[in-house]
This record gives C-alpha cells, sequence and structure tokens, in this order.
C-alpha cells in the first residue's frame, strides 16, 4: 500500500483520502493481466464470446428473451426487482450483456435488441399490474448545464432565451414549419 501523503499528492477535494489512496494503490497494482494476454490463449479453447455467437438473428433473438422472460424462475425474479423499483433500463442492459457473455449474440444484436427488450420486460410489469421506472432520474438531469457558444447555461435559462428569439430573425417557411412540428417526446429521452 502506497501513502499518497508521501508521495506529496494530496487528494481531490471533496473524496475521501481513502477510497482515493485505494483506486491509486489498485491502479499501481500488477495483479492484473498484462496487455496483449487475451492473445496468448489457446486457440482451441476459446471463451464464450470470443466464438460465432448463438443468435444472429433479432427475431429469433427476442423469441428466447420472452421464452425466457415467461419461465417461472426468471419472471418471478424478474418482476420482483421491477417492483423493488430497479429501472427497466438496467435490468435489459444486465440481461443483454449476459447473453453476450454466455455467447447468445454479439456487441452489435446486442444494440438492435436494446429497446425491444425494455418493452418485454415493461409490458409483463404492466400486465402484473407493477408500475415501473425506466431510467434513473440522476440530481444532474434535473437541472442540466448546457454549453452554447462558450457559454455556460441552465437549462432554464436556455427556455427563456428561446422564447425571446426574434421572429424576425426567421424566414417565415421556417417558422410555419417550426410550429406546424409535434412536439415528440420519445419514451427513452
Amino acid at each position: 500500500m502506497v501513502d499518497l501523503a508521501k508521495l506529496g499528492l494530496r487528494p481531490e477535494e471533496g473524496t475521501d483520502p481513502k477510497a482515493q489512496e485505494a483506486v491509486f494503490n489498485s491502479r499501481m497494482s500488477l495483479d492484473r493481466p498484462l496487455p496483449g494476454e487475451s492473445l496468448t490463449n489457446d486457440p482451441n479453447s476459446p471463451y464464450t464470446f470470443e466464438k460465432a455467437p448463438e443468435y444472429t438473428d433479432r427475431t429469433e433473438a427476442l423469441e428466447y428473451l420472452f421464452k425466457r422472460f415467461i419461465s417461472e424462475d426468471v419472471y418471478r425474479s424478474l418482476m420482483s426487482a421491477v417492483l423493488k423499483g430497479v429501472p427497466i433500463m438496467s435490468l435489459a442492459e444486465i440481461v443483454l450483456y449476459k447473453g453476450f457473455t454466455e455467447g447468445k449474440w454479439n456487441p452489435d444484436l446486442i444494440m438492435m435488441l436494446a429497446e425491444p427488450t425494455a418493452y418485454m420486460i415493461m409490458a409483463l410489469a404492466e400486465r402484473a399490474d407493477i408500475d415501473y421506472v425506466i431510467m434513473p432520474k440522476d440530481k444532474e438531469d434535473e437541472e442540466e448545464e448546457l454549453e452554447v457558444f462558450d457559454r455556460k447555461y441552465k437549462s432554464s435559462d436556455l427556455k427563456q432565451i428561446d422564447s425571446k428569439i426574434s421572429k424576425s430573425s426567421l424566414p417565415k417557411e421556417v417558422l410555419k414549419k417550426l410550429e406546424s412540428m409535434p412536439d415528440n417526446k420519445s419514451l427513452l429521452a
């Protein structure tokens, strides 16, 4: 264990010095794989994710997931997690990543399965009459800070700026199109 004070390093403000020391020690530890070590594995016994995936078709993978979700043991644990407030997207990520490590699909198929998997879990929760959370709320999401033209604004400030935009600054055709556009709020936004 290395003492940060002996090295002349001070912990960052607002962080626990012991936690920062533990992170430093884990980064400096030699108890980890060497770069390129994975290339020395025996090619006759690859990891499951190094082989061809079991599912390459999106529909077949979704059918597999649905059958798995409605099996008795998985259904109970899945619905109890939803009931405890675990976000739907977190559950979908866990299920899809586990399938990847088992060699069920590749990362590209994970991206195509993410949304339908979340919808399946939501549908099962609705059928069980369970209220669910889609995404966890972050404190940062409540009041976002955005940078526009090298100036930082809070999201509430940008709404006020938007209302002050001069109508003459845009062509009439663009204004008509903007006013006629529907307010699209996606489920995952």
